[in-house]
């Protein structure tokens, strides 16, 4: 809906706009999609009892995969490091 919205601007500036946006929002779900394929990688199934059953490989992922989420979820909220400058024009 995003896209349609700029194509229905018939403007250039607010199509190039919500591809943009578009864009963005594709690419911070793929973190979450790494973070979901990272673990069933390293437990060998996407069974979460699996991946509790291998302790020791757990203990030294979780950490980095708490970061990694943490990083995706400030992504998804659009906040300093990760916003759009969007003028009202757009």
């Amino acid at each position: 809906s995003l896209l349609c919205t700029g194509w229905g601007g018939y403007n250039n500036y607010s199509f190039l706009s919500s591809v943009r946006c578009a864009f963005g929002s594709v690419s911070f779900e793929a973190c979450f999609m790494c973070v979901v394929i990272f673990c069933a990688l390293c437990s060998c199934s996407y069974n979460l009892i699996d991946f509790y059953y291998n302790c020791w490989l757990s203990l030294l992922l979780f950490p980095l995969i708490y970061v990694l989420f943490l990083i995706c979820i400030l992504c998804e909220t659009n906040r300093t490091p990760f916003d759009y400058g969007e003028a009202e024009s757009e």
